[in-house]
């Protein structure tokens, strides 16, 4: 799929999912009005029902694997619509920006993740003058954040509806509709960043494909890549569970390596400047999967295993009393399985967040 077919937003389906989006004066979301109640379960149900076939042998995948890429848009937006049940979890745990980080001792979790979003903007030499490209937006939070810290002005991309009705109203709440907008793409920009995002693409080629075509000549494109390390041992059925597990918990149809990564970039056109993988420690550093481990902290027991497990019995709870959507219950324990594989793969170093690739498109191209 090329950018050009996103777009547009789908107004009916948006209100099919959703129901009608209610703005305060602010212009933030206030109030979402579902018309239909059963509609979360069906979607938790689709999801879950694409993984299953993997999970009775973890040797051989590839039929899943080809189904998953086949319908990678219908599974990433029935994903995020899955975290939009559980959004007030992802936002007490992660607040705007849905990503990891690399941490130096002493930080907050904050600091890490502005910090993180940072290091993109000083990388790519953003300023005033310029037009940048957010490939994968999520609600917009790393957007906002680098467009303060640069001025420059930054266009979200993004093919799921509901999160960009979040990312407007958080911009006219903030004053920052002037410099921003969402989906549009009427010219060619000075350089483009993704955050965790690409590896949602069926084929990594397809999105850096897309990126190369609407950079202009001499343009930058900085990407942190979900991957796995040289640790990974394909011939590892332990290896293969704990991948799997980042796979279905996070919609990705099949997680590339790091040198798959690198190979896609240069087929398509890019010149390769640097590459770093940000997840490998020095004496400084945290561990980026300490977030999900949790610690001592109110915010940090939440994200611990008890902390997951009172959260999921909570959830129940709510779901029991019809406060919280049908299927809740079943996605807070989908969620705690994704956070232990995370943490697995982390722990043994066959899996990176934040393989981190800067790209040049040829000023002849």
């Amino acid at each position: 799929m090329s950018f050009s077919e996103v777009d547009h937003l789908d107004t009916e389906s948006i209100k099919e999912h959703h129901g009608e989006i209610i703005y305060d004066a602010n212009g933030f979301v206030k109030k979402i009005y579902r018309k239909d109640s059963q509609l979360n379960r069906r979607i938790v149900d689709s999801y879950v029902g694409m993984w299953q076939e993997d999970k009775k042998d973890f040797s051989n995948k590839e039929d899943g694997i080809q189904k998953r890429r086949e319908n990678a848009q219908i599974m990433t937006n029935a994903f995020y619509d899955i975290k939009k049940i559980m959004k007030f979890i992802f936002s007490i745990g992660w607040g705007e920006s849905f990503h990891f980080a690399r941490t130096y001792k002493g930080d907050t979790f904050e600091q890490s993740i502005k910090r993180h979003e940072q290091y993109l903007a000083v990388k790519l030499g953003l300023s005033e003058k310029q037009k940048t490209l957010d490939v994968g937006c999520g609600v917009g939070g790393p957007l906002r954040e680098i467009l303060r810290l640069s001025g420059a002005h930054v266009t979200g991309l993004n093919n799921n509806g509901y999160q960009v009705e979040r990312c407007k109203a958080y911009a006219k709440r903030l004053g920052l509709e002037s410099k921003s907008d969402y989906i549009k793409l009427d010219g060619r920009f000075d350089s483009a960043y993704a955050i965790e995002a690409t590896v949602h693409s069926p084929k990594l080629e397809m999105v850096y494909g897309e990126v190369f075509r609407v950079l202009k000549p001499g343009g930058l494109f900085a990407t942190y890549e979900w991957v796995t390390t040289p640790n990974y041992d394909e011939n590892n059925l332990e290896h293969k569970r704990i991948i799997h597990g980042i796979e279905e918990g996070n919609s990705i149809p099949s997680l590339s390596s790091y040198k798959q990564a690198l190979d896609a970039a240069k087929r398509v056109g890019f010149e390769l400047i640097e590459h770093e993988d940000l997840a490998i420690l020095s004496e400084c550093h945290e561990p980026w999967y300490m977030t999900l481990k949790g610690g001592f902290s109110l915010k940090g027991f939440r994200m611990t295993r008890i902390g997951r497990w009172t959260t999921h019995k909570f959830v129940y709870f709510l779901e029991c009393l019809r406060i919280a959507a049908p299927g809740s219950t079943d996605v807070a324990h989908f969620l705690n399985k994704t956070a232990d594989a995370l943490v697995e793969g982390g722990e043994i170093g066959i899996f990176t967040p934040m393989f981190f690739m800067l790209l040049r498109k040829p000023t002849t191209a």
